[in-house]
């Protein structure tokens, strides 16, 4: 009996490990998404820094959804002039937030597409990262780092 469960606890954490080797480590091609690839939306409750469950971002609220125009900020943006932050602080910025589902700072696919190929102006990306899109959740960066990544991805557009 001691050995069967000594297995099993072998067998399972075998498994552990290969699971999260499974989503660590490079974003080779082969473990990019494609960028045509659709996101799925997370519709599950999440839990707030405070440990309240909350509804996901996006989540039955009538927020746009993958094919859909995102909603423009109520000022326009800066969409008539081009992006007015700073690039290189926006890169930053996007390093830091954005980067783990937009690898390569945007140039390739992953959890989210690739940016770099975006058609979005000023504006719609603004849009997006105010009020989230998809699995992407709303607000992850405001104010001047707002700017600066709207900036940088725009910089960054093929």
């Amino acid at each position: 009996m001691r050995r069967g469960i000594t297995i099993a606890a072998a067998v399972l954490s075998s498994v552990a490990l290969v699971g999260i080797g499974a989503g660590c480590g490079s974003s080779d091609s082969a473990s990019v998404t494609p960028a045509e690839a659709e996101t799925m939306a997370n519709t599950a409750a999440q839990t707030d820094s405070e440990g309240k469950t909350v509804p996901a971002p996006g989540a039955d609220t009538g927020a746009a959804g993958d094919g859909e125009a995102a909603p423009a900020p109520a000022d326009g943006g800066a969409a008539a002039g081009g992006a007015a932050g700073d690039v290189a602080a926006g890169k930053t910025v996007f390093e830091a937030n954005c980067q783990g589902c937009h690898p390569a700072g945007g140039t390739q696919a992953g959890v989210g597409p690739q940016l770099s190929a975006t058609m979005l102006d000023s504006a719609g990306i603004k849009g997006i990262v105010e009020n989230g899109r998809g699995a992407m959740p709303g607000g992850l960066v405001s104010g001047a780092d707002l700017d600066n990544v709207v900036a940088y991805v725009d910089s960054i557009k093929q």
